[in-house]
């Protein structure tokens, strides 16, 4: 059987468009989805560099910004506060603590608010690293103060734990302290107001220094 011209060119045709498609199918969309993929990591890597170099313009800012608190710090532990002497240190932060927790309880009216126990720690010569137990290096200037660690228990509600907090922030014990780590448990409610929780607070005090 003699095949003639144009039958002949039609199954070329055919074949070729078969090989096209098997090639589109296999190969040529297989190496698209992975350029689509890279295409995706180049985007995000290039998010990624954008974000490192505005923290590389931040830096000279953030620089002085860190050294303007560094010299703040040094201006309030040795000049703001009242030197101590080390047999005292515990005493004066007991009655600094209870005087400060009895005068919160009754302005913000949570007669719950109140110390179950204080465990103090051993003094140390120096800040302990990132101002606490454990955590990153910490301040040059905190580590020339003696420090003590208080496991303090204590109970009160939400609202009321978040003032005290930032009473110390604010130096209200007229020393520096760092909070460690909180943990919150709480306990019933009479579903009017919220609950009592039960509050384990390691704080790192401070000795005070003087000028």
């Amino acid at each position: 059987m003699t095949v003639n011209g144009p039958i002949k060119l039609v199954v070329a045709s055919v074949l070729i468009i078969c090989i096209v498609v098997l090639f589109w199918m296999f190969d040529w969309q297989k190496k698209q989805k992975e350029i689509e993929e890279k295409t995706g990591e180049i985007s995000q890597l290039q998010v990624k560099l954008d974000e490192q170099k505005k923290l590389v313009e931040d830096l000279p800012a953030l620089t002085k910004e860190k050294n303007d608190l560094e010299k703040k710090l040094q201006e309030v532990m040795q000049t703001n506060l009242v030197p101590e002497k080390p047999e005292m240190f515990v005493a004066n932060y007991l009655k600094e603590i209870e005087k400060m927790i009895s005068e919160e309880n009754y302005r913000l009216g949570d007669e719950s608010f109140e110390i179950l126990s204080i465990a103090p720690g051993a003094l140390t010569g120096q800040a302990a690293p990132g101002g606490g137990e454990g955590g990153e290096e910490g301040s040059e200037i905190l580590k020339q103060f003696p420090t003590r660690v208080f496991q303090m228990s204590m109970r009160g509600r939400y609202s009321t734990i978040i003032e005290f907090l930032y009473q110390l922030g604010d130096l209200r014990l007229e020393r520096l302290v760092t909070i460690n780590s909180i943990s919150l448990t709480p306990g019933n409610s009479d579903g009017t107001r919220s609950p009592v929780l039960s509050i384990q607070m390691p704080i790192t005090a401070y000795m005070k220094q003087g000028g």
